[in-house]
C-alpha cells in the first residue's frame, strides 16, 4: 500500500514536472506570480519557481532575481538557510543595489559568526593558543563577510540594529580603523540603492 502510494506521488511529481516544461514560460511565470502571493501555497510556488530557475535562459534578468529572491525568502521561512543562501548570492549580482537582499544575507552569515565565535571562546576557556589562533582566525573570514553585506545594507537604508551589529563585529575583530572609515564608505555605498525588485 505504501509502496504503491509513493509510486502514485512520484508520477504525479513527474508529470506536474514535465507539464511545466512544456507549459509556456509566460503562463508560467504568471503561475509562479499568482501562488507567490499567497503564503498558503508556498509548496506550489517553490515547484514553480524552480521550474522557471530550470528555465532560466527564457527569462530575463530581472525575472530570474525576482524569482531568485521570493524562492530565497520562502526557503528561509522554512529554516532552509543553505537553500537561500546561493539564492541571494544570484539576487546580489543580477540586481547589486538590491539592499533586502544584503540584510538578508546579513543576518544569515550573523549566525555563522555566532557558531565560530562560541569556537573561539571555548578554545580560549581550554587555554588552547593554538587552537584559538586557528578559531579565530575562521571566526574573523566570516566576520568580514558579514560586515560587508551589513555595510550595504546599512549604506541604503540607516537603521540603529544594523549599525549596533556592525560596530559589535568590527569590535569583536579589533578593527576599529575600518570602523571609523565607515561613514567615508557609506557614501560610495550607497549610490546604486534600489527598494524594489522589478520584474518587467
Amino acid at each position: 500500500m505504501k509502496k504503491t502510494i509513493l509510486l502514485n506521488l512520484l508520477l504525479l511529481f513527474g508529470v506536474s514536472t514535465a507539464f511545466a516544461q512544456k507549459q509556456d514560460i509566460k503562463e508560467l511565470y504568471f503561475d509562479y506570480t499568482q501562488s507567490r502571493m499567497n503564503e498558503d501555497q508556498n509548496a506550489l510556488t517553490v515547484e514553480k519557481a524552480n521550474s522557471l530557475l530550470e528555465r532560466s535562459s527564457e527569462l530575463n534578468d530581472k525575472q530570474v532575481a525576482n524569482v531568485s529572491f521570493h524562492l530565497a525568502r520562502i526557503y528561509e521561512s522554512m529554516g532552509k538557510p543553505e537553500k537561500a543562501e546561493p539564492l541571494y548570492e544570484k539576487v546580489t549580482k543580477l540586481v547589486p543595489g538590491y539592499y533586502v537582499t544584503y540584510t538578508s544575507l546579513g543576518f544569515i552569515n550573523l549566525k555563522k559568526c555566532d557558531t565560530l565565535g562560541r569556537k573561539v571562546s571555548e578554545s580560549a576557556k581550554l587555554k588552547n593558543a593554538a587552537l584559538n589562533e586557528i578559531a579565530f582566525k575562521a571566526y574573523k573570514i566570516q566576520v568580514q563577510k558579514t560586515i560587508q553585506y551589513f555595510e550595504k545594507a546599512e549604506a541604503c537604508e540607516t537603521d540603529e540594529r544594523t549599525l549596533s551589529i556592525l560596530t559589535s563585529l568590527y569590535k569583536s575583530i579589533k578593527d576599529t580603523t575600518s570602523l571609523a572609515s565607515f561613514a567615508e564608505r557609506k557614501a560610495l555605498l550607497g549610490k546604486d540603492c534600489v527598494s524594489l525588485l522589478d520584474d518587467e
